[in-house]
């Protein structure tokens, strides 16, 4: 991502402009030194503890088979905060993907030591609080919160989030960018629609603190004693960040798109594409709705937000579909032809194209549509 500079911070890195006020660097980077990195400025040691325990975090996996599947997340009940509403409905070696509903706000902070974040916003409004700062959002923001970051959320009453956990940095899709690091022209998005965290003043609460830092079975539990958000200042290429996708530009053609045009971000083993409202294909004889197909090597993941998903029926807010490899899928009886002659849409829908096979977990067992397979079925 584009450098960013936020608050106080000495001249030159690793050094100190008041002896008798020295300020404590953390490098905050990916990839042993080698990969993207910001500097922190805290008032306090960040590596100031007082205690740790461990809690066990387990996800159970089912072993049923490959079929394509309708979830129906609106049902996933509404928790006190954040980190207990955290619902895991499908894995891999790569990512995680989930619903988080909750409206509570919460005193513990969370980091992931492993995976970076996506979470995208179906409803509700609420800021990210971060060590980088705070970042408010609402319905349509994709918020990006890179492996390590200390952070929680503060919502303003319900809110209803999608999200994407991967074990590989979440980044822009590198055809995006030029030889330079900039978005090429004719990309969906621009720096210029991206919002980056402001900083807050640097907190200096004593007290006790707790910081849930999360592994693959667990979590490791922070006791601190003076508030982790003591950032002075900050600079670099490596922080969280939020862009809406009524800031987005859909790419439309003469004929059907293929749905790597709709890509927003991209990670080893996995796509996030992005369907938005658009012009529908102008061609005097197009079929402006996703042909059949066959997905080889994917897992396609779509998480359905709002407007009218003309190639499904029975599809409602929330509703997740997950077409798997081997199986071939498309419209549904009767979709062709009523997708003639229209020239629009006015969907939101986020997509995930998994590259390993999906699991499927507990979860999402008991909110499946039973009958999603018999649609396609032309009776």
């Amino acid at each position: 991502m584009f450098y960013v500079k936020e608050g106080i911070m000495p001249e030159s890195r690793h050094t100190y402009t008041d002896r008798n006020n020295l300020l404590r660097e953390e490098l905050f980077g990916e990839e042993s030194f080698d990969g993207p990195y910001s500097l922190l400025y805290h008032l306090n040691e960040p590596t100031d503890i007082v205690s740790v325990s461990y809690e066990r975090r387990s996800v159970n996996v089912l072993e049923d088979g490959f079929r394509h599947r309708h979830l129906r997340a609106s049902g996933i009940p509404v928790k006190q905060d954040f980190q207990s509403s955290m619902t895991p409905l499908m894995l891999n070696e790569d990512i995680e993907i989930g619903v988080a509903h909750f409206s509570g706000s919460t005193e513990v902070f969370r980091r992931s030591a492993l995976m970076d974040e996506l979470f995208f916003v179906h409803s509700g409004t609420g800021t990210l609080q971060s060590v980088f700062g705070d970042l408010r959002y609402s319905a349509g923001d994709y918020l990006y919160v890179p492996k390590g970051t200390t952070y929680r959320f503060q919502p303003q009453g319900e809110n209803r989030f999608f999200y994407v956990r991967a074990a590989s940095r979440i980044g822009v899709p590198p055809r995006y960018l030029n030889a330079y690091g900039q978005l090429k022209e004719g990309t969906p998005y621009y720096e210029r629609d991206i919002r980056v965290p402001e900083l807050r003043e640097a907190s200096k609460e004593r007290g006790q603190f707790k910081v849930m830092v999360e592994y693959s079975d667990g979590y490791v539990i922070e006791t601190r004693d003076r508030h982790p958000f003591d950032v002075v200042g900050w600079d670099g290429h490596l922080y969280p960040f939020a862009i809406n996708v009524d800031r987005m530009a859909p790419i439309v053609g003469k004929l059907h798109q293929p749905p790597p045009v709709h890509e927003t971000f991209s990670g080893k083993g996995f796509m996030v594409g992005t369907f938005l409202p658009r012009k529908f294909d102008f061609h005097p004889r197009a079929i402006p709705i996703s042909y059949y197909h066959s997905n080889i090597d994917t897992d396609e993941v779509l998480f359905y937000s709002s407007g009218n998903f003309m190639s499904r029926r029975g599809i409602e807010a929330e509703s997740i579909t997950v077409h798997v490899r081997g199986l071939i899928h498309g419209p549904q009886p009767g979709a062709v032809e009523a997708a003639i002659g229209k020239e629009g849409t006015d969907e939101v829908a986020v997509m995930v194209e998994a590259y390993r096979p999906l699991r499927f977990t507990e979860q999402s067992a008991q909110i499946e549509d039973k009958d999603y397979m018999g649609s396609w079925h032309r009776r």
